[in-house]
């Protein structure tokens, strides 16, 4: 993989090992099945043309949805893609033997992931209603197609009313995270209580249970925003951006705001300093501006 070019896109080099011992045969089934393959991607998934071909070849999809995750404006990160591959019925393989095929796909770039989901639970789920995959699992994602069965899509009407769900259901929760932020300034400007930080922790945990019952369509009942931000790869990887934990320095943040659940009510030794609380209220100011966006978009 190489990013680079103009706007630095993403670019992807794949190669194919076929045995030395393969006859002309062989070489030439392999060649005509990934240019068919080829044929059936769409301009728009262009530069993800080796990847989806190495999969389809692999892993025999039913369907394959782009999903794309757009940058948030002001972060340096790019814009992220999922690959939501739909692994047919008839597939007797155990998604965990099909795992290493898209570690090498992706090459773990935390840019572009990939996501197996069993085709009986994607059709129930559009049958049903489900937000995820009523949001995502759409014609205008699809950029693999095996035309093997045809998906329930919902109408316009009812499309509108989810969104309409979700606005509201997104009101609701987020007014909880919002309080516990606007709890932990007024408490900053009277005193410097390490209550605070478990003000900012709640509010932080809060956001993102709100986006996962929103956008994934259950609520993750956890105090561990490492075990949130893992959830809300799925469906809104750029928020994982504000407390990125690739450093030792971002990793002693993020410490921080976890340790607050606890230890800054029972510990009375537990004490976050005025540079990290500077820190903590920017990074918590920004991830709710950004949740609000992405409701915003995901349901205009």
């Amino acid at each position: 993989m190489n990013i680079g070019g103009y706007n630095h896109r993403i670019e992807y080099t794949t190669n194919v090992f076929i045995n030395a011992g393969a006859d002309t045969a062989e070489l030439r089934n392999w060649k005509e099945k990934l240019i068919s393959i080829a044929t059936q991607i769409p301009d728009q998934a262009d530069t993800l043309t080796p990847v989806i071909q190495l999969i389809v070849a692999a892993i025999a999809p039913a369907k394959i949805y782009m999903i794309k995750h757009d940058a948030i404006e002001g972060m340096e990160d790019e814009a992220f893609i999922d690959l939501l591959i739909v692994v047919s019925g008839k597939s007797n393989t155990p998604f965990k033997e099909l795992e290493p095929v898209l570690e090498m796909a992706y090459l773990k770039d935390r840019r572009v992931c990939c996501s197996l989901h069993g085709e009986s639970n994607v059709i129930e789920g559009l049958r049903t209603g489900h937000l995820f995959y009523s949001l995502h699992c759409i014609p205008e994602n699809l950029v693999y197609d095996d035309k093997a069965a045809v998906y329930p899509i919902a109408t316009p009407v009812a499309m509108q009313e989810m969104k309409t769900r979700i606005q509201q259901q997104f009101a609701l929760t987020f007014k909880k995270a919002l309080d516990f932020n606007k709890s932990a300034i007024f408490l900053y400007e009277k005193a410097r209580s390490p209550i605070i930080a478990f003000l900012l922790h709640q509010a932080v945990e809060l956001t993102y249970r709100g986006i996962l019952q929103c956008l994934n369509g259950y609520d993750k009942k956890t105090h561990e925003i490492r075990a949130l931000k893992k959830h809300a790869r799925r469906c809104a990887p750029q928020l994982n951006s504000f407390f990125p934990d690739n450093t030792e320095e971002e990793k002693r943040l993020l410490d921080i705001l976890e340790n607050a659940y606890l230890k800054a009510r029972y510990e009375d030794q537990y004490i976050v300093t005025e540079n990290d609380f500077s820190l903590l209220f920017k990074r918590v100011m920004q991830l709710q501006q950004a949740a609000t966006k992405i409701i915003e978009e995901k349901t205009a």
